[in-house]
């Protein structure tokens, strides 16, 4: 009998421009500046960075939704700017029972707004935590880094 493997612990998800790809490479290290997301994105067995394309047309909802039952959670990264919220309806709740957690991006520009884009992600469904970062604060990303990837490293001490 085969047993299903998980390509990914973690998977952000959001709009075109939201940070996504910054953010990833934030996580994992990488000076490198963001480019286009093309396609999905692998790093090890952790997490999975999607292009915004994948988020705001519909006609690719499939690609999010099957990826979406390899992870163990999904991050739904929103710029701290934008006060509309376009998760498309009912799409993080596919699959019951997995972690819905948010990173509100770009906390540095003159017009963020926290409590209403907080606000506006609890009506839109995440239930899990959400991280305000910058990618200039280190300590924000540290936090990150330590909630997405530690899972990792319990999962395998525990083994």
């Amino acid at each position: 009998m085969s047993q299903a493997i998980k390509v990914g612990r973690f998977m952000l998800i959001g709009p075109i421009g939201a940070g996504k790809t910054t953010l990833f490479n934030s996580l994992y290290g990488k000076a490198e500046v963001a480019r286009k997301t093309q396609m999905m994105e692998f790093d090890g067995g952790s997490g999975i960075d999607t292009p915004g394309e994948y988020f705001s047309h519909p006609r690719m909802y499939h690609a999010l939704i099957t990826m979406a039952a390899d992870v163990d959670r999904l991050v739904y990264v929103h710029p701290a700017d934008v006060l509309d919220c376009r998760l498309p309806y009912g799409l993080l709740e596919v699959y019951a029972g997995k972690t819905i957690d948010a990173i509100v991006t770009k906390m540095d520009l003159p017009e963020a707004d926290l409590p209403r884009v907080t606000a506006l992600l609890r009506e839109a469904g995440v239930s899990g935590q959400i991280f305000p970062v910058s990618i200039n604060d280190l300590a924000a990303i540290e936090c990150i880094r330590a909630h997405l990837l530690g899972l990792e490293q319990n999962v395998m001490e525990q083994a």
